[in-house]
């Protein structure tokens, strides 16, 4: 049994996810007028074109989502019950004529208490080592 001081103490969490993926650089508006299909890389396949990290707020507080560093594009998703709630789809490679964005996606969420997102990293046009990190504190 913890004491009451112990149970207060914050909850401090900074992870990492990654793997080797092959590019998939889907456009939203390709061939889905509806706006059916998951976002950008993530309409790929699991395991190929993107990688998932489930997380669980061990309490109340803001989850911070990063990558950065990388060549090419890659991006970032978090998704609840099948919704993307957050992007980060930064081009750093020319698109329709836009500046080249530094090599760097984040977003930050403020989660509740035993609440569960779907963090996303995934290569959309970009080298294959995709490395995303995770960290917050929680009460």
């Amino acid at each position: 049994m913890s004491s009451p001081a112990v149970a207060g103490k914050p909850k401090k969490v900074h992870e990492t996810f990654g793997a080797t993926l092959l590019p998939w650089p889907k456009l939203a508006a390709w061939g889905d007028p509806a706006g059916l299909t998951k976002p950008g890389c993530t309409s790929g396949q699991e395991g190929v074109n993107w990688v998932a990290q489930e997380f669980t707020a061990p309490g109340k507080g803001t989850l911070r989502v990063w990558m950065e560093g990388f060549t090419g594009d890659h991006d970032l998703y978090m998704f609840k019950d099948d919704v993307a709630l957050l992007k980060s789809e930064n081009a750093q490679v020319p698109v329709g004529g836009t500046d080249i964005a530094p090599p760097e996606e984040e977003f930050s969420y403020k989660m509740k208490k035993n609440e569960t997102v779907l963090l996303v990293a995934c290569n959309w046009l970009g080298q294959p080592d995709v490395l995303a990190h995770y960290e917050g504190t929680f009460r």
